[in-house]
């Protein structure tokens, strides 16, 4: 059995994280899977049975984090464990992946994550990322914005595969009974870490525009984060502490946001956003920005199955939401149209592409 190891910086309860997990709890039927990690963060997903995880642990030297340490432990494990292919995800790990595999012939994927025009948006940068990820057999984006950031050569190794809808939300689905013809309650909602970047408070200034208005209307973010105590002076300020929930993180996400009305994904910048893929799935009308990172705007065609607002753009979003709540069956045609991604994206679409790529890689070079 082929051995496959994939590397990532933590299990953080992220949606790199949670599609690193589904690819990897599917593969383990064909595959042997093993998991790679710096470290064990303070909030992480749950590993899959069967599956063995290795943790390099700390890497420091005298001036802190040793990259050179770090390089030569991922290394060892090269050698010790023999895997016939490594799959590494986010960028930071794809370079170290590829940097500790120089004089060896291990096939190496890289899977691109989040938007590299924001996180590596220098001369420089770019420059070190094609110069590494060119040495890469395959790298997958989720989007073509994604794949236009990189070089010519580069794009010749790159396919553009869309994440899956985790079997977690399915599951959820199941479990709660979901047809798609959930009842609808007066919410709007959003989910995401509480980051800066993901500009919840565009959101939350939006809505207390409109709160008068629709008085009987709340709004609930689900997740936490470090962004969380200026997300909380923004709603006092703005008086709206009875009708924005900061809810904290759930593990039945399904279930919180079935009945809502409105779905919201107001960030900044996106690589393709799990939340976003799971709401339509569940017939939800979405509102998302048109970001950086083109996820957003690789799932929804504007005006037919969600609509798309001007990045930190408060009056658009405004705007947005009132076409919106003033117009109960656009919300339906959107939602409706929305759940065809659960084709598009179904965890077995998705899955048969990866297990293509290692597939034809393996006949290859293995």
């Amino acid at each position: 059995m082929k051995k496959v190891l994939f590397y990532v910086h933590s299990l953080n309860k992220g949606g790199a994280e949670r599609v690193l997990l589904t690819l990897a709890d599917y593969l383990r039927e064909k595959y042997d899977v093993v998991i790679l990690t710096d470290i064990v963060d303070r909030s992480e997903y749950e590993l899959p049975a069967g599956i063995q995880r290795i943790v390099l642990g700390e890497c420091k030297g005298r001036f802190g984090i040793s990259r050179l340490l770090r390089l030569k432990k991922i290394r060892h494990i090269y050698r010790e464990i023999n895997p016939d292919i490594c799959i590494a995800f986010m960028i930071s790990a794809a370079i170290r992946a590829l940097q500790a595999n120089v004089g060896r012939k291990m096939p190496v994927f890289v899977a691109v994550r989040s938007n590299p025009y924001y996180d590596y948006p220098l001369k420089n940068d770019r420059k070190r990322l094609n110069y590494w990820f060119q040495k890469a057999d395959k790298i997958i984006c989720q989007t073509k914005f994604q794949k236009e950031y990189f070089n010519e050569l580069v794009q010749k190794k790159t396919v553009v595969i869309p994440n899956p809808i985790s079997q977690e939300f399915v599951e959820q689905l199941r479990e709660i009974g979901y047809s798609g013809e959930t009842p609808k309650e007066n919410r709007i909602v959003s989910v995401g870490r509480l980051y800066d970047y993901k500009n919840h408070k565009l959101l939350i200034r939006a809505f207390s525009k409109i709160a008068k208005k629709y008085d009987q209307y709340r709004l609930f973010i689900y997740g936490d984060g470090p962004y969380r105590q200026e997300l909380e002076k923004e709603i006092t300020t703005l008086s709206m502490q009875d009708k924005v929930i900061l809810t904290g993180e759930s593990d039945t996400v399904a279930k919180n946001i079935a009945d809502a009305d409105i779905f919201v994904l107001p960030s900044d910048t996106e690589g393709m956003p799990n939340a976003l893929l799971e709401a339509m799935a569940m017939g939800l009308a979405c509102i998302a920005t048109d970001c950086p990172g083109g996820g957003p705007k690789s799932l929804i065609n504007d005006g037919e199955n969600g609509l798309l607002c001007k990045v930190g753009d408060v009056e658009d979003m405004t705007n947005k939401l009132l076409k919106l709540l003033d117009n109960r069956e656009l919300r339906l045609k959107l939602g409706q149209n929305a759940r065809s991604i659960k084709d598009t994206c179904s965890i077995d679409n998705i899955l048969s592409q990866w297990i293509m790529l290692i597939e034809d890689n393996s006949n290859k070079t293995m």
